[in-house]
């Protein structure tokens, strides 16, 4: 089953903030994340608030943060 991402104006207005914000902080990032996850409100929240400091404040490279999420993928047999 595959789930279609939320609006985004029909979005939880809490979520739909951070995405704003996030946006600011890392635009290449596909919102299209923060829609599909919409369908939890609070599950997203709870992730958001750990993973935005984690994507945005780090003192690593973007480009060494991205090739050790792929890394990662590829162990664990996800698809990016």
């Amino acid at each position: 089953m595959r789930l279609e991402p939320i609006p985004r104006d029909q979005l939880d207005p809490e979520l739909s903030l951070t995405l704003d914000v996030f946006i600011k902080g890392a635009p290449e990032f596909n919102p299209l994340v923060f829609q599909t996850m919409g369908h939890n409100p609070e599950v997203s929240k709870a992730f958001y608030h750990f993973y935005i400091p984690i994507r945005t404040e780090s003192r690593l490279d973007v480009k060494l943060k991205e090739l050790v999420r792929l890394k990662i993928a590829q162990l664990n047999d996800c698809a990016t």
